[in-house]
Order: C-alpha cells, then structure tokens, then sequence
C-alpha cells in the first residue's frame, strides 16, 4: 500500500525540495489528527530516500486537531532535530497564545487570510462561527512580532464575497502593519463560485502591487 499523508516531491525555488503531508478535515467528521500513522508515514521516508530541505504540513483547520498536530511537531524535531519544517494553518488559530507558541517553532508558516472586514469576514475565510476577527488580527500581529521564521500571508478573492475595493485597501492596511515576508494573491473559483471580474484584477494589482515586501499574483 502507499502512502496516505505524504505526496510526492515538491521542487520549489524559494525552499528546495518539499515534502508535502496533507490531511485535509474539510467536510467530514473527523475530530482528531492522525498523528501516528504520519509519523510512521515519514520515518518510512527517511529510511528509505533522501531528506527533503522542507516537510510542509497542511489541513489545520480547527483548534479540536491541534493537540495531535503539536504532538507531530514534537516527535519529528525530536527524531529528525536538524530538519526543516513548514505548516499551512487557518489563521483563526492564531488567535491562540498555546497555538502561537507551537507555531513558533517551525521555520515557514503559511495562512490563507481573504479579508479583514468583519462584515465579510466569516463568508470569506474558513473559520467557526464564534470566531472573533479583531482577536484573530491581534493574535496575526502577535504571531509576527514572535516569529522568528518565514510567514506568507495568502488572500483569495470570491466573487461577490470580498470582491470589492474596500475590502481590498483594508487588507492593505492590515498587511503593512503585519509585514509579512511574502503575500499571494489568487482568484476562487470553486463550490460554483464565478470568476471575479478583469476589472477588479486590474483594481487589485494597481492597489498592492507597491507593498513592501514579496508579492505574487496567480492571476
């Protein structure tokens, strides 16, 4: 049988050779991270083929799987100390001091952040209901002011969600604030979402495209 969690290689220019490990919890009823069988996962890999310079942790989605995520965390830089690790989470859940210390013991994280506006907020980004968006803005900027690694904030678009200019120029503001080391943006088309219009793509690269620091646009 292969393997369940670990895909396959990743080349990337900024971070090397990327071994992604994907457990995704959207839409089901999952409630707890397989740490184990991970981990078993990637100790079959070491043993057989060579080290990636990154193994990039995806699907963190609600704070009920963290617990098995930190312990994940501990036993890989405890049996692998010298290796590189990166992780993909939902940026509500830095608005945890216990998660952002977790956190800050990685080398790259990546949070998927689609607008600051608290009338837009819980449409456009994955998050429970109960979330509080000035609390998970306080924990983004805290987060930043402790982190020591490499943090990308990563925006997507839906149409007629957050598709407007001020949800745009406030993510700005917010960003220059953060000051993240790299900020991507991209378009969401999935779940019968229609493409965002050429003009505000147009808006959107004339708004951030002068921000200081990395910037990518996927489209």
């Amino acid at each position: 049988m292969g393997d369940v969690y670990l895909k396959d290689i990743q080349n990337s220019s900024k971070f090397g050779k990327v071994l992604p490990i994907d457990f995704n919890s959207n839409g089901s009823q999952i409630r707890f991270y397989p740490t184990d069988e991970i981990f078993l996962e990637v100790e079959d890999y070491f043993i057989k083929k060579e080290s990636p310079d990154y193994i990039w942790l995806k699907g963190i989605n609600d704070l009920s799987l963290f617990s098995g995520f930190k312990r994940l965390l501990n036993k890989m830089k405890e049996t692998f100390p010298n290796q590189k690790i990166g992780a993909y989470v939902n940026c509500s859940l830095l608005q945890h001091t216990k998660v952002r210390k977790v956190l800050s013991s990685c080398n790259l994280i990546v949070i998927n952040l689609n607008t600051v506006n608290p009338s837009t907020f819980h449409k456009a980004c994955i998050c429970n209901e109960d979330a509080n968006v000035q609390d998970i803005m306080d924990g983004i900027r805290s987060f930043r002011k402790e982190f020591d690694g490499y943090f990308s904030i990563y925006t997507m678009f839906l149409k007629d969600i957050n598709d407007n200019l001020e949800d745009v120029i406030e993510l700005k503001k917010y960003l220059l604030e953060v000051t993240p080391d790299h900020f991507s943006v991209n378009i969401f088309t999935g779940k019968d979402f229609k493409p965002v219009s050429d003009e505000f793509k147009m808006r959107v690269k004339e708004i951030l495209n002068n921000l200081p620091f990395d910037l990518s646009f996927t489209f």
